[in-house]
């Protein structure tokens, strides 16, 4: 077998611990058993010495993930992680974004998270048979004809088809894990990584140690994968001094709060917030007179946009009128009179006028402090969440960044390291500036491949 980093291989338990509904549990414990490994259900976990097994029936609330990662944070630093199922989180409402910051917050602490029962038990399986896989990158040695490559064809085609990420990388790429089918012979050792069996069916596997399964196998891989990359680097959200590495212009940032009045900063005063921390944002300015406006507009390039500037301004998506594709002065003019026409008199203090962005996919972030789990980033697009504590690490803005696809299999790849940038330094931005209660990105535009990132609308609100 290849040669592994140390740290990737634990002493494996004798005992599984599983803490589940009871019918679930005793489930897990005849599955477990069949592949030869002791198993008892548990109410509580008294310690974590053995590889834990929980089984949540519901999401857990706020207060209970608190509780929960610490007993995870244990388990990860002993290099054995709890291996936890959940429901996936379904909606956008206020519930399920605390639903999805409590996975988040354990998923930070080292737990593997898993939504699918059989993943989860191959991942009992891994831990205990094989170890814990250095990282999630697995790559499939498969003569051609075999059910393997067409397991792989068929994921990788899958992926293609929903404009993802495929599950699996060429076996000549960096690898932490190579899976194989043991009954076509052994596999020739050429890929440094963690040697994997894999059986197609339970009743076709050999005596030796095997996961069931491609699909579920790659499941359990990718969840152990990533908390053991997060162990690596650290649990919990990035220290606070991970600040020092973006590059603040601290005065701006003096001068932009020093002017900042009331409970509600508008889109133009927050993108103001957000500049100082180097977060990409549309070119736009405030103009408060129609031939100012097209000074700015030909300054800014036609066709630009157009909306109203103020603290009290509605987001975009709550129905903020915006002029779109002003291409002339006459029509700059035209547009300033409109937009100011629906406001308040005493409300009409003046236009942004805004570079047109570029296409792209349009994501939703949201900056706040939820009870028991504190600062937390949550990112909505293709209406599914993701979230994460904050300030953020690399590696969790990275994958917030990944939930982001493509609209279509053809469509260029979204420009996931521009994103991970704004919601990293964003973070950053509302856990340092006490005043912040609340950050909110309406509209972030992520460009394709080579392309720009930027923050379309924004607002904050103060303490």
């Amino acid at each position: 077998m290849a040669r592994l980093p140390a740290a990737s291989v634990a002493h494996a338990p004798s005992r599984v611990d599983v803490i589940a509904p009871a019918e679930l549990g005793a489930s897990a414990i005849a599955a477990l058993g069949a592949r030869g490994i002791t198993a008892r259900v548990v109410e509580v976990a008294h310690d974590l010495d053995g590889v834990i097994a929980w089984a949540l029936d519901a999401p857990p609330s706020p207060a209970a993930a608190l509780e929960l990662a610490e007993r995870c944070a244990r388990a990860a630093e002993a290099g054995r992680p709890v291996c936890l199922l959940a429901p996936a989180v379904r909606g956008v409402n206020r519930a399920a974004i605390e639903r999805a910051a409590a996975l988040a917050h354990l998923r930070a602490f080292g737990a593997a998270i898993l939504h699918d029962v059989d993943a989860w038990l191959e991942a009992i399986v891994l831990l205990v048979r094989f170890g814990l896989p250095p990282g999630p990158r697995t790559a499939v040695i498969a003569p051609a004809g075999s059910w393997l490559q067409a397991q792989a064809t068929s994921l990788i085609v899958e992926a293609d088809t929903l404009g993802t990420r495929p599950p699996l990388i060429p076996p000549d790429e960096p690898t932490d894990v190579a899976l194989y089918d043991p009954a076509l012979g052994t596999p020739p050792r050429n890929v440094f990584a963690m040697y994997i069996a894999v059986a197609p069916r339970g009743e076709l596997a050999g005596d030796e140690p095997a996961l069931y399964g491609a699909r579920a196998a790659l499941g359990a891989i990718t969840a152990l994968g990533l908390a053991a990359e997060r162990i690596a680097v650290g649990l919990g959200p990035a220290p606070r001094v991970a600040t020092t590495e973006l590059g603040i212009d601290r005065e701006l940032l003096s001068r932009q709060l020093a002017k900042l009045r009331g409970s509600r900063v508008g889109d133009h005063d927050a993108k103001a917030l957000l500049r100082a921390y180097a977060v990409p944002i549309t070119r736009q300015a405030v103009a408060t007179t129609p031939s100012m406006a097209v000074k700015i507009a030909r300054r800014a390039g036609f066709p630009v946009e157009i909306k109203p500037f103020g603290d009290d301004v509605p987001s975009e998506l709550e129905g903020c009128r915006v002029e779109r594709d002003v291409s002339s002065d006459a029509l700059v003019r035209q547009a300033f009179t409109a937009v100011l026409a629906h406001l308040p008199e005493d409300e009409r203090a003046g236009v942004i006028i805004r570079a047109r962005p570029m296409p792209g996919r349009e994501v939703r972030v949201t900056f706040l402090e939820l009870p028991s789990l504190g600062w937390t980033v949550v990112l909505e697009a293709g209406g599914r969440l993701a979230a994460a504590p904050a300030p953020l690490r690399l590696i969790d803005a990275g994958t917030l960044a990944s939930h982001v696809i493509s609209s279509r299999a053809d469509d260029p790849e979204p420009d996931h390291a521009g994103l991970a940038n704004v919601l990293r330094r964003a973070s950053h931005l509302v856990v340092d500036v006490e005043e912040i209660t609340t950050l909110e990105l309406p509209r972030v535009i992520v460009g394709g491949r080579a392309a720009t990132t930027l923050v379309v609308d924004a607002f904050a609100t103060l303490r």
